[in-house]
C-alpha cells in the first residue's frame, strides 16, 4: 500500500463496527499489527457468545427499560424479552429488532423521528416509541464501551478512548440523510466526528476481498482471483444482507486502488425477506388472531418457532430445493396449536384439510412439515429482485465486458440464492469468499488504514440548493416574492451534483464554486438549504421527486459591508457531504457539514 493512501488519523486501533439488520458486530486491529503485516493484518473480532455457540455477530436487537434506559443488546437482549428469566414486568419495557431497515425505508427521517417498538399488537396505538437516533445510539455506545473494557482487560491498561479510530458500514444505497443520521447517532454515543469514519459495505467488501485470494465458485472457470485482478478489471459486489441488497460496481485501477464506474443500486431484498414470506404463510395458516394472541400472551413460544424457521432457513440446501417430495422438518411450541385450537374451537390439521395446503403441510405433535417446493417460494421475492435488477445493470453499455459477481453479506451463505444466481446468470463467474458476511466488516477496519484505496464515486442523486434569483419569463406566478421592491423568483433548484456524475475522491475534491447573495441586507447567517432528486436537471425544488434532506448553516461576518456575494464549494467524493463557503469580500472560508432537517425545519 503507498503510503499517500494512508489515513494520518495516528491513533493506536482502528475498530469498525457493522451495524447491521439482522445481526451486528465490531472488529479491530491495532495500528502496529498493521504496520508490522499491512497486507494480512490480524484484525480481531469480537466473539458473542450464546450457550454452546460463539459467533462473530450477535442479533441486532436492544432492550430498554421502562426509563429508556440502555438494558442489554443481542442475545441477552432477546434471552431476557422472550423468556424473561429475571420476571420483569416487560409490559413497560421497549424492545427493537430489525430497526436498522428504518433508515433505508423512511420518507421523512429527521433528528426527532420516533421508532416504534418491534412487539405487534392488535391497537397500533398501544405501542411505546423512542426516538431513533437515541436507540441507534445505545447499540453504538455499546460497541464502543464493550471494545474499551475488552482491550483494558489486557495489557493496554493505559488506552483511552481517544485512542481509537471508528468506521461504521453503511449501505450504498442509503442517501445523505441516512448516512448523517449514524454519523448523529455516533456523536451522541460519544464518539467525536474527527475519530469516526463512514464506509460503504460494498466498498469494504471489495477492499477486503482484494486482499486475500478468493477461489471462484463457478465450474470450469479456473482460479479466477479477486485479488490478481489486473488495472481495468471490472467486477459487481453484491451485498446480500439481512435487509438490504447493496449492488456496486467496481473497476480496477492500481494495487489496492479501486473506483466506482456506476451508482450503487439495490433494494429490500435481503435475508429478512424470505422471513417475511414464512410469517405471511403462517398469517394464512392460523390468522392474525391466533398469531397476535401468541405474540401477547405466550411470547417465548413466539420467538421459539420463529427461530425455528430461521435456524431452517439456513440449513436450506440446493440439494434439498432440487428433492421436491422432501421435507423441512420445524418444530412447533404446543402453545401455537393450543391458542388455534382454543380460538377456532378445531385443530389445526383439521383445519388444514380444506385447504390449498393440504398435502404439502403436515403436523405431528410439536412436528410442522413443510414440503421443499413449498419452502424453496419464500425465497423467491428476494432472489427474483435481486436478479433483475442484476440483469438490468449486466444490459447496460458501459458494464458491457463485466464477467465476476462478488457475492457477500449474510445471507450470501444460502446455497438456494447462489445456485439461483448460477443458474440465471450462466455468463458470470461467481466469487464467494470465506465467512461472506464478514467480508464487510474486516473490510471495514482496512478501510479505516486506507480510505485512499477508492479513487472515485457515482453519485446516486442529483444535488442543489435551493435558492431565490431574478424573476424571469416563464417562471410561474405562484414562485413570485418581492424583496426591496424587486420581483424575485424563490424555489430554484441550483444544482451542484449530477446523477451519474463521476466525484473523484479527495479531502481537496472541491466541486466547481456556486455563488450566493443573502436575500436580505440585514441578514447575519445563511442556511443553505439541500435537496436531491433523480431527476438529472430539476427546475425548482418543489418538482416532483425532489426532497429536502438537509441543510448546511454559516454565520456571516457582521463587518461584511457592501458586496455580501458569497462562493459555496462542496465535497461529496466521500461518505459525507462537506462545504468550503468563501466571504469574497473578507476573505473568509469556513468549512461546514450537511446536517439533518428537524421537525420545526
Amino acid at each position: 500500500m503507498q503510503s499517500d493512501k494512508l489515513v494520518k488519523h495516528g491513533r493506536i486501533i482502528t475498530a469498525a463496527i457493522d451495524f447491521g439488520t439482522t445481526y451486528s458486530g465490531y472488529a479491530y486491529c491495532k495500528h502496529a499489527d498493521y504496520t508490522r503485516n499491512p497486507v494480512n493484518p490480524s484484525i480481531q473480532c469480537n466473539p458473542w457468545i450464546e450457550g454452546e455457540t460463539m459467533t462473530s455477530k450477535a442479533p441486532t436487537c436492544v432492550l430498554f427499560t421502562p426509563k429508556q434506559e440502555f438494558h442489554s443488546f443481542g442475545h441477552e437482549a432477546v434471552r431476557t424479552y422472550y423468556e424473561n428469566p429475571e420476571k420483569l414486568d416487560l409490559e413497560k419495557f421497549y424492545y427493537f429488532e430489525h430497526f436498522k431497515m428504518m433508515l433505508y425505508e423512511q420518507e421523512d427521517l429527521t433528528t426527532e423521528t420516533y421508532l416504534e417498538e418491534s412487539i405487534q399488537k392488535e391497537d397500533v396505538k398501544q405501542k411505546k416509541k423512542m426516538k431513533a437516533v437515541n436507540v441507534f445510539a445505545a447499540v453504538i455506545g455499546y460497541f464502543r464501551d464493550h471494545l474499551l473494557g475488552s482491550v483494558k482487560n489486557t495489557s493496554e491498561k493505559w488506552f483511552t478512548e481517544k485512542d481509537i479510530q471508528w468506521v461504521i458500514t453503511v449501505p450504498a444505497i442509503w442517501d445523505l440523510r441516512a448516512k448523517q443520521f449514524m454519523r448523529d447517532s455516533a456523536k451522541k454515543a460519544g464518539i467525536s466526528h474527527d475519530q469516526l469514519m463512514l464506509a460503504l459495505e460494498p466498498e469494504a467488501a471489495s477492499i477486503h476481498c482484494r486482499r486475500v485470494p478468493v477461489g471462484v465458485q463457478t465450474e470450469g472457470d479456473g482460479r479466477k482471483i479477486i485479488a490478481a485482478m489486473a488495472p481495468g478489471a471490472k467486477f459487481i459486489v453484491l451485498d446480500q444482507g439481512g435487509g438490504t441488497t447493496d449492488i456496486a460496481v467496481h473497476e480496477v485501477t492500481g494495487v489496492n486502488e479501486l473506483k466506482e464506474v456506476h451508482q450503487a443500486s439495490g433494494g429490500h431484498w435481503g435475508g429478512t425477506t424470505v422471513n417475511k414470506e414464512f410469517y405471511r404463510f403462517l398469517e394464512k395458516i392460523f390468522s392474525e388472531k391466533v398469531i397476535n394472541s401468541i405474540k401477547e400472551t405466550k411470547p417465548p413460544a413466539f420467538f421459539q418457532f420463529l427461530r425455528n424457521f430461521e435456524n431452517a432457513k439456513t440449513s436450506f440446501k440446493i440439494e434439498d430445493q432440487n428433492d421436491t417430495e422432501g421435507q423441512v422438518t420445524l418444530r412447533i411450541p404446543v402453545e401455537w396449536t393450543e391458542t388455534f385450537m382454543a380460538i377456532n374451537k378445531k385443530s389445526l390439521s383439521d383445519a388444514l384439510v380444506n385447504t390449498n395446503f393440504s398435502g404439502r403441510i403436515a403436523i405431528k405433535k410439536d412436528k410442522f412439515r413443510i414440503k421443499n417446493n413449498l419452502f424453496r417460494t419464500f425465497y423467491d421475492y428476494s432472489i427474483e429482485n435481486v436478479i433483475k435488477e442484476l440483469k438490468k445493470l449486466l444490459g447496460k453499455k458501459e458494464l458491457c465486458g463485466v464477467k465476476t459477481l462478488l457475492v457477500v453479506g449474510g445471507h450470501s451463505a444460502s446455497t438456494v440464492l447462489t445456485e439461483a444466481l448460477k443458474t440465471k446468470l450462466p455468463d458470470i463467474g461467481m466469487v464467494i469468499p470465506k465467512d461472506p458476511g464478514l467480508a464487510v466488516l474486516k473490510g471495514a477496519v482496512l478501510f479505516g488504514f486506507e480510505p485512499g484505496t477508492i479513487t472515485s464515486r457515482v453519485a446516486r442523486f442529483t444535488y442543489g440548493i435551493g435558492t431565490t434569483r431574478a424573476f424571469e419569463k416563464g417562471d410561474p406566478e405562484s414562485k413570485k416574492i418581492i424583496v426591496d421592491g424587486v420581483e424575485k423568483c424563490k424555489d430554484v433548484f441550483d444544482k451542484h451534483i449530477e446523477i451519474g456524475q463521476i466525484l473523484e475522491v479527495g479531502e481537496d475534491k472541491y466541486l466547481q464554486e456556486h455563488e450566493y447573495v443573502p436575500l436580505y441586507k440585514d441578514q447575519k447567517s445563511v442556511d443553505f438549504i439541500f435537496y436531491d432528486t433523480l431527476n438529472k436537471s430539476p427546475k425548482y425544488v418543489t418538482d416532483d421527486g425532489c426532497r429536502r434532506i438537509g441543510s448546511l448553516y454559516f454565520k456571516l461576518t457582521e463587518q461584511m459591508t457592501g458586496k455580501r456575494t458569497m462562493a459555496l464549494k462542496i465535497n461529496n467524493s466521500g461518505t459525507e457531504l462537506v462545504s468550503l463557503v468563501t466571504e469574497i469580500a473578507t476573505k473568509k472560508q469556513s468549512k461546514g457539514y450537511f446536517r439533518l432537517p428537524s421537525d420545526s425545519n
